[in-house]
């Protein structure tokens, strides 16, 4: 089993989820805050599970992607239409927050700006660009959130919330698994499942930190600037955020060219097109896009996991109706003749 080209699949998916709202706390408070550390940690876990969904739904995907079905590619088009709209949305609300996070903590400006415009370029590297960059990065947020940790006294809340799980799960999903779905290489059973485990874990223990982190100053907007004000860390809590930040914006600008290109689009245009989203991101207030995006995202990664855990069967139907018209035109040439 190659493990190193495992891990590099697991940072990518990981990498492609953890954005501003994670980073800084608020989005654990917002969904366990009430629900309870034992809900996140169970997230954690189901959101490893789907990454190994995600993984063995490639194959289908491919066979989506390539079927000489005019119905079949029309319903793929519209998914892949969908998922676009949604990773570029998503794209919008992480330059918007790095701008505005980065200027009020540290008072530094256009930090989002010039990091949007540097992923636009990005993105028309190839995979393996992403592969490396969120082997390094991933990594450093996980020991960045040890390191913060050590401050803490931890503790253990079995508070346990069903729907705040799903609810979680169903926002962060859906770039993950798109991300997930798009690779071309086939895994092994072993392989996914080793996979799977290590992206479980990673959620399940980063949640966890995150949420003793983050519970005492569960009303701020960023509780966990908050704890390392506190504590005199209050570059390290930076130093997360962005990377957090940067990790998903790298998936972003990555899918929305390979979709791109996959449609004869230029890189240099699409380059270009996100650049000018990264203009218009810095427009709109953070709080006010996540308000109203991050609801309808979350319904798409819901319906994107459903279709996924539907797409063998769906599949199957297609196949025995090709079957029957195989034989319906085998049994009118047969009469012919």
């Amino acid at each position: 089993m190659k493990v190193l080209k495992c891990l590099q699949i697991s940072f990518i998916y990981i990498g492609s989820i953890i954005g501003a709202g994670f980073a800084t706390g608020r989005e654990v408070m917002l969904y366990f805050g009430d629900g309870g550390m034992l809900s996140g940690i169970i997230a954690g876990a189901l959101m490893g599970a789907l990454c190994g969904l995600f993984l063995l739904s490639a194959k289908s995907y491919r066979r989506l992607k390539n079927s000489e079905r005019k119905s079949v590619r029309a319903i793929f088009a519209v998914i892949k239409s969908l998922l676009w709209v949604c990773t570029l949305v998503s794209f919008v609300c992480m330059v918007s927050g790095c701008e505005e996070i980065i200027e009020n903590t540290y008072g530094i400006k256009n930090v989002g700006l010039w990091t949007g415009i540097f992923v636009s370029v990005l993105g028309v590297c190839e995979m393996s660009v992403m592969r490396k960059l969120n082997a390094i990065i991933v990594p450093m947020i996980m020991a960045l959130l040890f390191t913060l940790s050590a401050k803490s006294n931890f503790f253990f809340d079995w508070g346990f919330r069903a729907d705040r799980v799903l609810g979680y799960c169903g926002m962060n999903i859906m770039m993950g698994g798109y991300i997930i779905a798009e690779q071309e290489e086939t895994f092994s059973l072993k392989q996914i499942t080793f996979i799977s485990v290590v992206t479980a874990v990673f959620f399940a223990v980063s949640i966890a930190l995150v949420f003793n982190l983050s519970s005492d100053f569960r009303n701020f907007s960023m509780p966990i600037f908050e704890f390392s004000k506190l504590h005199d860390m209050k570059a390290l809590s930076g130093l997360i955020i962005y990377l957090a930040i940067f990790s998903t914006l790298i998936g972003c600008s990555k899918l929305i060219c390979q979709e791109n290109s996959e449609i004869k689009i230029p890189g240099a245009f699409s380059v270009a097109v996100l650049a000018a989203f990264t203009l218009i991101a810095l427009q709109f207030d953070f709080s006010t896009l996540v308000s109203y995006c991050y609801p309808i995202i979350g319904y798409v990664g819901v319906g994107y996991t459903i279709f996924t855990v539907m797409l063998p069967f769906i599949l199957k139907v297609f196949d025995k109706r090709s079957g029957r018209e195989k034989l319906k035109s085998t049994s009118r040439l047969y009469e012919r003749s």
